[in-house]
């Protein structure tokens, strides 16, 4: 029988929501799905030999806006540096 991934994030993200909760009501959502989002994309692009093209597919996404959330997200890009944040 497989695993949902319901199950496995269950008790994963009710220690976050807790933890979280308590500094930043109100910014749990929007915080949680960019940690989550961060880490895919992450696990993608090492999947894919940093290969953007497969990634954005691989994601179901396009490549624009795979490159708009490397950037956003503050992902290490091909070379190892993050975007700067701007100000």
């Amino acid at each position: 029988m497989a695993v949902r991934l319901y199950d496995v994030l269950k008790n994963d993200i009710r220690k976050m929501v807790r933890t979280v909760g308590k500094d930043e009501k109100g910014n749990i959502y929007p915080l949680l799905i960019s940690q989550i989002e961060k880490y895919l994309i992450e696990l993608v692009l090492e999947e894919t030999d940093n290969n953007y093209f497969h990634a954005a597919r691989y994601l179901g996404i396009s490549r624009s806006t795979l490159y708009r959330k490397i950037h956003s997200l503050l992902i290490a890009g091909r070379d190892g540096e993050k975007p700067v944040e701007k100000a």
